[in-house]
């Protein structure tokens, strides 16, 4: 599985769909979003070699990002290059730059993490990890939640220590019970430590 693409751009599932046309693939899946039932919006095609191409737009964010998926890596990061060759995204350290460049305790800080978290590996991050345990100790409880929500991206166990502690300590009653909960899904999905 491919890493996940952030669309720059004013319409990206046109954009994506666009991309998928021009090569003659099939849709074989769509999703409208319905937040009712908590679908977010997605759209998937079949491409060569048996590769998808996922389209998600992210019910957080409102961003909308592309990864791929196939059977065989090789195939996965032919098809990525070519994707990523003819999609325009946030590149990684745009991202990151980003998030550094923010002020703390801003809406502005709150949205750089939440697209860092969004554009990592599938897999734990330490660049990405760095950024969240900044934005947990950071003096405003929205920021601090953000972060909590940050770490559902790429779960991972790397993170249980933070969160018990913030489970345990941080000042603000939402922000603790919002760590809570996270631990809570964690150790639903057997994220447990290493």
């Amino acid at each position: 599985m491919s890493p996940r693409f952030i669309v720059r751009s004013q319409s990206p599932e046109h954009d994506v769909e666009e991309y998928a046309r021009k090569h003659g693939w099939s849709k074989v899946l769509d999703v409208a979003e319905d937040p009712a039932s908590g679908e977010i919006r997605s759209i998937e095609w079949a491409m060569t070699g048996g590769a998808v191409l996922k389209f998600f737009e992210d019910d957080a964010t409102r961003c909308s990002y592309f990864f791929i998926e196939a059977e065989y890596s090789n195939l996965c990061l032919s098809m990525t290059r070519h994707a990523v060759h003819e999609i325009t995204v946030y590149s990684r350290d745009e991202l990151l730059r980003a998030f550094d460049a923010s002020p703390s305790h801003t809406e502005e800080r709150r949205k750089a993490l939440l697209m860092v978290a969004l554009g990592a590996p599938h897999e734990f991050d330490a660049d990405v990890c760095h950024r969240i345990n900044i934005a947990i100790h950071d003096q405003e409880p929205r920021t601090r939640s953000a972060a909590i929500y940050a770490m559902s991206y790429s779960p991972s166990s790397e993170y249980l220590p933070a969160l018990r502690e913030t489970a345990e300590r941080d000042s603000d009653d939402h922000v603790r019970g919002d760590a809570q909960e996270m631990l809570d899904v964690f150790g639903q999905v057997g994220i447990a430590d290493s």
